[in-house]
């Protein structure tokens, strides 16, 4: 059976006194309205009769005085008129018994009348008397009917306020006892749960509450024994439910891809998961409960591990992280050691957790990656081979005019550094250190500048854009790798041309510092992310720029720093979104003058 709430009891209760509010108001609105209406309606006929009676008085009045002194027939005329239409008033507003035939009777008498003073005769004067009389009589009717509508509103309203008295004096009993049968629903069942709880205690079987007559009661009494009910199974110690606990965080760890290791306070192993004992080649049951720098196992891998987390132990926390590669399954896998300690809130440590990630398809993707640098490298220098012997045997004809040999010439300078980037990007793909060697030798920085831009002269006026450079210092002379260092140039301008839109500027400058040169590239182009620039150096760093072409492979600027610190040199960029981009190259003017620099900052 379902239990009424308090909120339907309560919520019915006043719908039911607001309905009984509502129908005493209607029932004295309706009686009020019926009563002012036979009030209006009755005053307002007997009203029209007494008016038409005096109207007809007046009218045999001035008949009666022209009969006396011979009147005019348009004075008879007149009063006959409005005797008969005052008349005709009556007959169609009768109110009260006899009525009818007192009007009629008027109206006989009255046409008798005038129908004599129309023929010239004099009527008697009993006819005007009894003509008079009966219109008194008329007035006398509807006066007493109006004393008798007036004592009817009178005990009509009388009525209607003993009506009213009585339906609120029974709302009112009613809502005596709704709040009274209510208060003591709910207080009874309050006391009890008072108590209970007052006598409640965690030693021994608590008391339960019974069945309550409202729902919210019984959902306060259902929690109470249920939390009693938990509260007794607390004072048992559910071994059960922490064994099951503890099954499950064991199965979760189980179920992870990377090792896991927990080693307490005291360095010996308290779990080690499956995937944990294959990587070290040791048993489970042997290193449970054994310290683990002192496993009883010549595994190889196990001796690794050991050894790569003694050498993590003596670093910073943050830092204390270690690769090794270790073949498990019958392939080369890598795994990062990562030791993460294990603390309260309150700092009390519980010991270590040892994670051995494998982040092997990482490094099978960065292998992938680099062999395909590596192969589309090689495959370069065969068609660039041959265009530079092509352009060497046009070179070679004496019928070439001054403007295509300048061509010929400049486009066999590009086929070399190109053949040269691709010999240097080979380098770079095969090995994760620096792999760009110079060779130093006296360069003018700005004839090399000048030579520089003027190979871009063609493409950016093709789009458009600006390209100039500032006066250069003819002097301005430093110890480097004149094919290298116009690398970086080109490859600074390449990028300013490709995300500069068309009507932009670039402008390259060249001037001497305190300890060699600077070389700035400015662009008018859409500026560079914060965010990116932290990672523009690195491999394979693209980024889509208002739909700008990316370039071929993200090794452009990776190329450029490895070039630049051969050199000893820094590169560096400022930028901000919208406001175009500044790339600086700063070079040393000799090998050993950047090696001084580099022992005094250490310093």
């Amino acid at each position: 059976m379902k239990l009424p709430s308090l909120r339907t009891r309560i919520r019915n209760g006043t719908l039911l006194m607001l309905a009984i509010a509502v129908g005493l108001g209607a029932f004295a609105v309706d009686s009020v309205h019926k009563l002012g209406g036979a009030i209006r309606e009755t005053l307002h006929r007997n009203y029209i009769s007494i008016e038409a009676a005096g109207h007809m008085h007046e009218a045999i009045y001035q008949a009666q005085i022209a009969a006396a002194r011979s009147g005019t027939d348009p004075v008879l005329q007149q009063q006959r008129e409005a005797f008969e239409h005052w008349i005709s008033i009556e007959l169609g507003d009768i109110t009260e018994a006899g009525e009818s035939d007192l009007a009629r009777s008027i109206a006989s008498t009255g046409k008798g009348i005038f129908d004599q003073l129309a023929q010239g005769q004099t009527p008697k004067p009993e006819d005007f008397i009894v003509l008079h009389g009966l219109l008194d009589r008329l007035i006398a009717m509807n006066q007493a009917a109006m004393f008798r509508a007036d004592s009817r509103a009178s005990k009509m309203s009388d009525q209607l306020a003993y009506e009213l008295s009585a339906g609120l004096f029974l709302l009112l009993l009613f809502g005596i006892v709704l709040s009274w049968t209510q208060a003591g629903i709910i207080a009874k069942p309050l006391t009890e749960l008072t108590d209970h709880l007052r006598g409640f205690s965690l030693h021994g079987p608590s008391s339960r509450l019974g069945d309550q007559p409202l729902l919210e009661l019984q959902a306060v009494a259902d929690e109470f024994n249920r939390m009693a009910e938990r509260l007794e199974q607390f004072d048992r110690l559910n071994v059960d439910r922490l064994l099951y606990e503890k099954g499950k965080t064991e199965a979760i760890i189980e179920s992870l891809e990377d090792g896991i290791v927990l080693i307490d306070t005291g360095g010996v192993v308290t779990h080690i998961n499956e995937i944990s004992a294959i990587i070290l080649g040791i048993e489970r049951g042997d290193a449970l409960g054994s310290a683990f720098d002192d496993l009883s196992s010549s595994s190889p891998h196990y001796l690794r591990v050991r050894d790569a987390l003694r050498r993590v132990a003596i670093q910073p926390f943050g830092t204390q992280r270690v690769e090794v590669d270790l073949h498990v399954r019958g392939r080369a896998h890598s795994y990062v050691l990562k030791p993460t300690p294990l603390r309260q809130s309150e700092g009390q440590s519980f010991g270590t957790l040892l994670i051995l990630q494998d982040i092997t398809y990482l490094r099978d993707q960065d292998r992938a990656r680099t062999n395909l640098v590596a192969t589309l490298s090689h495959e370069l220098k065969t068609p660039l081979t041959s265009l530079g012997l092509s352009i060497e045997l046009m070179l070679r004809r004496n019928d070439l005019d001054a403007t295509t040999r300048e061509l010929a010439v400049s486009v066999q300078e590009d086929a070399a550094r190109m053949r040269r980037l691709a010999t240097n990007l080979l380098d770079l793909a095969r090995g994760n250190g620096p792999a760009i060697t110079v060779q130093f030798v006296p360069t003018d920085l700005g004839q090399l500048l000048q030579t520089v831009i003027h190979g871009f002269d063609a493409q950016a006026a093709q789009k458009g854009i600006s390209l100039h450079t500032n006066e250069t210092p003819p002097s301005l002379e430093i110890i480097s790798d004149p094919l290298k260092i116009s690398w970086v140039i080109s490859n600074l301008i390449a990028n300013a041309l490709r995300y500069t839109p068309s009507g932009g500027e670039i402008t390259a400058t060249l001037e001497p510092t305190e300890y060699g040169a600077r070389i700035t590239v400015v662009d008018t182009g859409p500026g560079i992310a914060p965010e990116l620039q932290a990672h523009l150096f690195e491999r394979y760093a693209q980024a889509d720029v208002n739909g700008a072409e990316r370039g071929s492979a993200g090794l452009g600027l990776a190329i450029a720093k490895e070039i630049v610190d051969a050199h000893g040199g820094r590169i560096f960029v400022t930028s901000e979104p919208g406001h175009g981009a500044v790339f600086t190259v700063e070079l040393m003017r000799s090998p050993r003058e950047a090696a001084d620099v580099a022992d005094s900052d250490r310093r």
